[in-house]
């Protein structure tokens, strides 16, 4: 049975009340952490995470990054907020040699679970080695992304310190929401979810759409 990962998180945040407890948010990109930066600095102080060695190529990886950099200081500056960004050294190489083995694997199965195991499980590290109250990701935001294995990634480690904040930023527009400030805020949205199985992926529909083009 699913659970409502959405009520969860409505239920953390009374019980939170006007305490602005410490977050470690892990973030995939600028767009998809857009609208969730901006519902949860209400709430927590943020600190960014960017924990994402599963990017394709490293340029593509270093766009990303400073796309989103540029974004957080516009937004700090736009609600008088003070976040910070702290960047996981990317490490290609490593990640390909954990997924790997399943790279026949289509997008959305096995392989992008044991992806957002490696990520998060980075997180909770980092969090729980300097204290934060709290740590969740902003990957259940896409439609494309399981948020029930998500959360339950997240709720293996939940008996210990920080706890996690379930969650699915999807629900209540939040994907809409994101793509609205993606364009308020003129930013670059990739068009494949970043890993080399899914940059493969996307250049075969794209030499698909040509093809498709030239037989019209």
């Amino acid at each position: 049975m699913k659970i409502n990962y959405d009520l969860k998180l409505q239920e953390e945040l009374q019980k939170i009340g006007n305490q602005k407890p410490t977050l470690l948010l892990h973030v995939c990109c600028g767009p998809c952490s857009s609208n969730v930066i901006k519902e949860l600095c209400e709430h927590f102080e943020i600190t960014i995470y960017y924990s994402n060695s599963n990017i394709y190529p490293s340029d593509e990886y270093q766009r990303r990054f400073h796309e989103l950099l540029s974004f957080i200081e516009r937004f700090n500056h736009d609600f008088n907020q003070n976040i910070q960004v702290i960047e996981d050294p990317y490490n290609n190489s490593e990640w390909i040699s954990h997924l790997y083995p399943l790279k026949d694997y289509p997008e959305g199965s096995v392989r992008c679970r044991l992806c957002y195991s490696l990520r998060m499980r980075k997180t909770f590290d980092y969090a729980k080695i300097n204290h934060y109250d709290y740590w969740t990701t902003v990957l259940s935001v896409s439609p494309h992304k399981n948020s029930q294995w998500i959360n339950e990634i997240g709720d293996q480690w939940q008996s210990e310190s920080p706890k996690f904040l379930y969650a699915d930023f999807k629900k209540n527009n939040g994907y809409l929401k994101s793509t609205q400030m993606t364009k308020e805020y003129g930013m670059y949205r990739q068009n494949y979810c970043g890993c080399m199985f899914s940059y493969e992926e996307m250049l075969k529909r794209e030499e698909h759409k040509v093809e498709q083009k030239q037989d019209a």
